[in-house]
C-alpha cells in the first residue's frame, strides 16, 4: 500500500521496507508482428552548399556518390539492418536484399 493507504498495482513490500519491483512478464512476439513501421531505403547522397541547394529548380540533376553498382542500406529507427540491390517489381522500385543484420 502507499501512504495513501491505496494498493499500488504490481508493486509489494518486502520486510517492510522497500517496494519490490513487478515481476517482468515473457514477450509475446506474436503481440508485435502486425506492428507497423517504416523502412528506409538510401540510395546515396551528395553534400551540397546552401548556395547550391537553393539554385535547384525542376529539371536540375544532383549527382550522387554511390556508384549504380552500390548497394543501399535499408534502415529501420535509423539503424542499419540490411543492405540490397534496387531491382524492378513491375512499374515500382524495389530492393533485393543480400545483406541482412543477425537476429539477437
Amino acid at each position: 500500500m502507499s501512504d495513501n493507504g491505496f494498493k499500488q498495482p504490481g508493486v509489494t513490500k518486502t520486510n517492510g521496507s522497500q517496494p519490490e519491483a513487478p515481476k517482468l512478464a515473457p514477450i509475446n512476439t506474436d503481440l508485435f508482428r502486425g506492428v507497423r513501421v517504416a523502412l528506409e531505403v538510401r540510395l546515396g547522397e551528395s553534400p551540397m552548399t546552401i548556395e547550391e541547394i537553393m539554385a535547384l529548380k525542376s529539371g536540375s540533376v544532383v549527382t550522387l556518390e554511390a556508384s549504380l553498382a552500390d548497394r543501399v542500406e535499408l534502415y529501420l529507427n535509423d539503424t542499419l539492418v540490411a543492405r540490397g540491390e534496387i531491382v524492378a517489381v513491375g512499374d515500382k522500385y524495389g530492393v533485393r536484399i543480400v545483406e541482412i543484420a543477425p537476429a539477437s
